[in-house]
């Protein structure tokens, strides 16, 4: 069944994630590890926490630690299970391109992200303007930031 199958046979609920039923591995107080039901990789795990949030922004320090030990300890277990690499995604819930509206991380071992940008378009090396313009940006974001209280480091 591809994936937009599933999410039409299962609109009666709006968060599969909310409801895991037996696709639990290894758990906290916070969050739990599983596999990935739709995998870009047979052994493809995510991390979910059991809160409904959106945004790792809505995360207390604890549950993000609770994750992030999730996360190694799935880490062990792609490295027990012989790959060498794998790539940590974060998948926010916010945003109408979101197949799923629920925080969750992906553990995908030796995947390979690509050539490609977001837009499908081969990636470029940036020019050093390009660089300038960025870093000026990112710059003033933390001014701005800084001004507002958010502890940035």
């Amino acid at each position: 069944m591809r994936y937009p199958e599933f999410q039409l046979q299962s609109a009666d609920d709006p968060c599969h994630f909310c409801h895991p039923k037996d696709r639990v591995f290894i758990e906290s107080e916070a969050a739990f590890l599983t596999y990935g039901l739709a995998p870009y990789h047979r052994h493809h795990l995510l991390v979910i926490p059991k809160r409904h949030v959106e945004s790792f922004m809505e995360l207390s320090r604890d549950e993000s630690d609770q994750i992030w030990n999730l996360i190694r300890q799935g880490a062990a277990i792609l490295l027990e299970l012989g790959y060498e690499t794998y790539t940590v995604v974060v998948r926010e819930g916010k945003g109408g391109t979101k197949s799923m509206p629920h925080l969750h991380y992906h553990l995908i071992p030796d995947k390979s992200i690509g050539d490609l940008d977001a837009s499908g378009r081969e990636r470029t090396v940036m020019t050093s303007e390009e660089i300038a313009l960025v870093s000026g940006e990112i710059s003033e974001a933390i001014r701005r930031l800084a001004f507002t209280g958010v502890e940035l480091a």
